[in-house]
């Protein structure tokens, strides 16, 4: 006969196993903007993957809430495109190739091992390909990347190349992590601990669920043998 705790233990399990998992609407926003750009697709290593950018709109969207381009700049730049689609589609794109060339680079960084030569090679010919005329801007009372309104591709994308290639090529490149959740979560982070030992995205999400399935694992009650 099973008792009232082990069918309790039983409902626990299973709905840590059965519940279907949830990203947050955003990434933190105190990470690196290369990160967060990553970080744009949850769930990286399920199948299927979650893709929080569907979209040029949703793009404008999220580079407008990472301080990418000024509120104006960046409605210049979906009037350009919704009068110009194929252009929306092309910088839609370039943002695309330029998201999943960082990804495997700092993968490849995260492994030790040498990053694929295609990604490397997306990734410097943007970089080759962004325009030196981008500069800070004063508006609204902060301080913001200027986007050109007929700017497209790697001159909208420039701040996160520089943020990418500063972080790939500087002190904290070794503390780029991938999330060791056991769902798939895959978000990378960098690790700032003074012990280098973060295992997960965030202790709010990942790490506070796996704590919970250790505890439960830990203690659950022992099924007699029949």
């Amino acid at each position: 006969m099973v008792s009232l705790d082990q069918q309790r233990g039983r409902a626990l399990g299973s709905s840590i196993s059965a519940k279907s998992p949830q990203r947050p609407a955003e990434g933190d926003l105190d990470e690196e903007l290369a990160i967060r750009f990553v970080n744009t697709v949850a769930w990286r290593l399920r199948d299927p993957q979650e893709e929080r950018l569907p979209d040029a709109d949703a793009l404008l969207a999220w580079l407008g809430r990472n301080h990418v381009g000024s509120p104006r700049d960046l409605k210049h730049v979906r009037s350009a495109w919704q009068a110009n689609a194929a252009r929306a589609k092309a910088a839609y794109r370039d943002a695309m190739m330029l998201r999943e060339a960082i990804y495997e680079i700092l993968i490849a960084r995260i492994n030790h091992l040498p990053p694929p030569h295609g990604g490397l090679s997306v990734f410097n010919r943007m970089l080759a390909r962004s325009t030196p005329s981008m500069a800070l801007k004063w508006e609204g009372g902060d301080v913001t990347w200027g986007v050109r309104p007929q700017g497209d591709g790697p001159d909208l994308l420039k701040p996160i190349i520089t943020s990418a290639a500063a972080l790939m090529t500087g002190p904290r490149a070794r503390r780029v992590k991938q999330c060791q959740d056991d769902r798939g979560c895959g978000w990378l982070f960098i690790d700032e601990s003074r012990a280098q030992n973060r295992r997960w995205c965030s202790m709010g999400d990942c790490g506070n669920r796996a704590k919970a399935h250790r505890h439960y694992q830990r203690t659950r009650p022992k099924e007699r043998g029949r």
